[in-house]
This record gives C-alpha cells, sequence and structure tokens, in this order.
C-alpha cells in the first residue's frame, strides 16, 4: 500500500478535490459529482479512492502530527503520560490538557473535520464502488476495508465528542444538514458493519491494508470502550488464532526497521524521505522533541526489575519546602522495567552523543520534568526527522492481549490462570517477573484490572490510547491531580490544569460546526 499510495495520490487529489483534510464535513459539494462521467469506471479507479480513504489517516489530526500539531503522541501528552502543553499554548490541544478549552478551541475543532474528511471518503467509495466493473470478490474487500477504516473513525469520535452526525452515504445539498446520533446506536450500526466485513477480508494483505485481524482488532477495541465484553472477547479470541505474535525486542519495535514484525496488526504508512509523504509526528531537531516532556508519574510505574514499584521519593531530596527532583540519584534509574528507556529519554541517557546526568542533558535542552518522550524517536536520523518513513501503530498484539484480559475481568466469571497468562505474555517479552511472581495469585477482580491498567500504560504510553482510557475508567481527575502534584510538589512549569467534572470527559460540538448545521445541537453539559 505505501508505494500504491505514491502512484496514486496525485489522480486522487486532482479527481476527488481532496486538497486539505481541513475542510468542514459540511462541505456542500458531493465527492459523487466529481468527474461521475468518466471516473468510477475501473480498477484503478477503485484503488485510487481506496488509497484517498488511507490517506486520510495520515492528517496531522489523526495519525500523524508534528511537535505542535494533535497526534497520537500528542494526545497522551494531554494525559498523566505527557505535559507538553504548557509551554505558552504553542501546541494544539493545551487548553483540553488544562481543561480550559471551549467549543471554539482549535482542537475541538481540526481533530472534528478530519476525521469525518475521512468518513466522507470513506463513504463516497462505498456508495460508488458497485459501480466499477471489478471481480466481486475485490469488490467486496475494498467495501470492507473502507467500512473498517470507518468504524475506526467513528470509535475516534465517539470516545472524544460521545453524540455525532452518524454519516452512512455521501452528503448532498438535500442532507447536508443533520442531527447527531446517540452514541449508542452508532456504535451498534458500526460493530455490526464490522462483523460482516471479517468474512471479505484477507488474512494477509500488503502492509498498511486492513486485513480479518485488523478488522476485528478494531470491533474488539470499540465493544472494550462500549463496556460491550461478549462482543470484544469473541472478536479478541479469534485474533489469538490469526499468527500474530509479540516482537522479541520491545525497544527495537518502535523503528523502522521493526514496523514489518508480526506484532503489527494494523499500521499508518509513511514513505521515506524526499517524497512528501513522510511522517513528522517524530520530528525533532538535535536533541529529543524539547516541547514534547513525559511526566515523572509515568517514569515511576515503571517498576525496577524485580517488579518492586519505584516512587520519587526514591531519590529525591526535599530543598525549601519541595522535592528536588532536578539533580536524582542515578541508581534511580538503574535496573528498572526496559520499557521505561525504550519510552522515556532520562537522565543519564545520551542522544546521539550528548547527554548528561542532570535534566539539561549536557546542555542539549531543557526540559520541564526532566524527562522526553523516547518512543518512535531516533535520535540517529535527526536530517530527516520531519519527513521519515516511520510507520504509526494502530493497533498492536500487545493491545490484543491486554483488552482480552480485561474484558475476561470486567465480564466476570474468568478462570485467573487465563487472564494472568495473557498479560504474562507483555510483561515476560519486556523482561519483567509475572504477575504470579510478584503479586501472587488468588487475586480479587480489582487487583486485576489494577494490574491490567497499570500494564497498559507503560506498554502503550504514547500511541494514542492513554486519554480513551482514562476517559472510559472515569480516571481524569487522578490524572489531572498527579500531573498538579508534580507541579505543586516537585516545581514542574507547568501551566495549572483543572478538572471540571462531568464535562471534561466529553468535548464540546465545535462552534463552526453548530453554525453551519441548524440541526445540529450541543452537547448538554456543554450548554
Amino acid at each position: 500500500m505505501r508505494h500504491k499510495i505514491l502512484s496514486y495520490i496525485c489522480a486522487v487529489c486532482v479527481i476527488f478535490g481532496f486538497y486539505s483534510c481541513s475542510d468542514s464535513w459540511l462541505q456542500e459539494d458531493s465527492l459523487t459529482e466529481s468527474s461521475s462521467s468518466t471516473f468510477w469506471k475501473t480498477s484503478d479507479d477503485a484503488m485510487m479512492a481506496l488509497v484517498a480513504c488511507y490517506d486520510g489517516l495520515q492528517s496531522e489530526q489523526l495519525y500523524n502530527g508534528g511537535p505542535w500539531n494533535f497526534g497520537p503522541l500528542n494526545m497522551d501528552c494531554m494525559t498523566d503520560n505527557g505535559g507538553h502543553f504548557n509551554w505558552s499554548g504553542w501546541m494544539e490541544g493545551y487548553d483540553i490538557a488544562n481543561g480550559t478549552h471551549s467549543p471554539s478551541s482549535w482542537a475541538i475543532g481540526s481533530y472534528w473535520s478530519d476525521c469525518y474528511e475521512v468518513i466522507k471518503r470513506c463513504n463516497s467509495l462505498i456508495a460508488n464502488i458497485d459501480r466499477v466493473e471489478i471481480p466481486e470478490n475485490d469488490r467486496a474487500r475494498f467495501k470492507a476495508e473502507a467500512l473498517t477504516l470507518r468504524a475506526l473513525i467513528y470509535t475516534n469520535l465517539t470516545m472524544t465528542y460521545n453524540d455525532v452526525p452518524y454519516l452512512t452515504e455521501p452528503l448532498t445539498l438535500e442532507n447536508a444538514e443533520c442531527p447527531a446520533t446517540k452514541r449508542a446506536d452508532i456504535v451498534a450500526g458500526e460493530m455490526a458493519n464490522l462483523k460482516e466485513c471479517a468474512n471479505a477480508l484477507p488474512q494477509n494483505a500488503d502492509l498498511g491494508r486492513i486485513t480479518k485481524g485488523a478488522c476485528l482488532a478494531i470491533l474488539g477495541r470499540m465493544a472494550l470502550y462500549n463496556e460491550k465484553w461478549d462482543e470484544a472477547i469473541s472478536a479478541y479470541k479469534t485474533i489469538l488464532g490469526l499468527g500474530y505474535s509479540l516482537a522479541p525486542d520491545y525497544a527495537t519495535l518502535f523503528t523502522q526497521s521493526g514496523q514489518n514484525s508480526p506484532e503489527i496488526i494494523f499500521s499508518v504508512r509513511f514513505e521515506g524521505p524526499g517524497q512528501s509523504e513522510g511522517c513528522s509526528f517524530n520530528a525533532h531537531w538535535n536533541t529529543p522533541l524539547e516541547a514534547m516532556n513525559g511526566t515523572l508519574n509515568l517514569a515511576d510505574e515503571y517498576y525496577y526489575l524485580d517488579g518492586t514499584k519505584a516512587t520519587t521519593q526514591d531519590y529525591a531530596e526535599w530543598v525549601d519546602g519541595k522535592l528536588d527532583v532536578w539533580q536524582p540519584h542515578a541508581s534511580y534509574w538503574d535496573n528498572r522495567d526496559p520499557r521505561l528507556k525504550a519510552t522515556l529519554f532520562v537522565p543519564g541517557m545520551y542522544w546521539n552523543g550528548a547527554g548528561g546526568s542532570s535534566a539539561w542533558y549536557g546542555g542539549a535542552a531543557a526540559s520541564l520534568s526532566t524527562v522526553y518522550v523516547m518512543k518512535y524517536f531516533d535520535p540517529t536520523d535527526t536530517g530527516n526527522s520531519w519527513d521519515n518513513g516511520q510507520d504509526f501503530y494502530v493497533v498492536r498484539y500487545a493491545e490484543v492481549l491486554l483488552s482480552l484480559a480485561e474484558a475476561l475481568v470486567q465480564k466476570g466469571g474468568y478462570q485467573e490462570s487465563e487472564v494472568l497468562k495473557l498479560v504474562d505474555q507483555v510483561r515476560q517479552r519486556a523482561g519483567m517477573p509475572t504477575v504470579e511472581q510478584v503479586e501472587g495469585t488468588g487475586l480479587s477482580k480489582d487487583a486485576l484490572l489494577d494490574i491490567i491498567k497499570h500494564e497498559r500504560r507503560v506498554e502503550l504510553a504514547f500511541e494514542g490510547l492513554r486519554l480513551f482510557d482514562i476517559y472510559r475508567w472515569h480516571e481524569l481527575k487522578k490524572a489531572v491531580d498527579a500531573v498538579e502534584y508534580e507541579r505543586t510538589h516537585f516545581g514542574m512549569a507547568y501551566e495549572k490544569r483543572t478538572f471540571n467534572g462531568d464535562r471534561d470527559y466529553v468535548w464540546p460540538i465545535p462552534t463552526g460546526e453548530l453554525d453551519s448545521n441548524k440541526q445540529l445541537e450541543q452537547n448538554p453539559l456543554w450548554k
């Protein structure tokens, strides 16, 4: 799919007018009317339309994103995992992180628009693919790929805005305005589609194309996020038999040499430098991304190698009424879960020859929290960091294992040994002891859920899932308090974060959408 994108994307942009992903979903010009007399005839036409659907995922609001755009890494910085939005409002979404956002916030509108741009492209293919003269199995596959991509986007939309317009066909002048649909109805409709799509998709395909495993993983994620435990369990258990496996080395997985791993179930693919098809979500200067900081709260979650917990108090000293974390004892960073230094750039590490034992990393750059984001970043290729070929992993096999474990526990009636086996696979790949060795057996439901939640956080950090986890577990206040604790007790230069109650679990409908669609009403929590 990567090389097909290069050959088809220019033609797609001309035929369909996909010049930008920032247009409102209420744009009135219909995709089906553009060159309708000559398009939707051949297999090349169908492939160009399909490539356009995938290309929409490369939006800087969705699965790309530079240092100050939204993107999946930056979404984690809106949680207790990161804190880069404190740089005087430079970074898109900082106001959501700080609880000061509004319906007119830039990120609120741009994320909505780019989600609906992908939906628009998918609906165009779904509505017109029957006009193309191609084999029936290809027709069914193309349609299933578009439906699966659309379901992924609706998963993200319902996790943020909750009730949204449910568009399943191209917009025309007659149906350009429509009300929001209840989240439960959207979820039911998309899950039903996904169950059918799985049968039309191949088990193996070019990297970056939707497969049966990817479809089932998105079905499982949507089911998990909406507490449909049986559907999640069924989807995830089917994936276990499709041949996926964990990569042997966690750190290497998040480099270009690791993106062909059998652990990757679905990725958004990017072409290397010089093609203008590269990614910038891991862009940096001569040092780790100066504005993208991890938190010490996240660093503490990476346990010592024997499975005991690490806390900032292990190495910090009280100075003038505050904990001094800027000159930590080196032993705090030693003998830790290997995922720590694969995820965070911590004191004592070196960035392409530059480093040091303090937060200043040999004078390279200043951190507000003493740690940077390391996952996906490549210190050996600073020249191409704004246009490089690193793929973003939308779904990994490790997520499937942990999600299945959670669904089993949440449903109840589980076998503890089955749950622990799933979690232990992820722990042992990282070189950490099993649950049985550290926490023991005969654990309560709450204790198992805490273990799974912890494992999700350290395994999946900065992969765009932490915010959704916090929302669905209703743990946003806990996350806000954790970052605030660092600000007030450690003297971190964060902007103050505020929790505004239930309102902060739902994003407001963008002002521009309310102005252009009179049938659309603001979420009651934001009125």
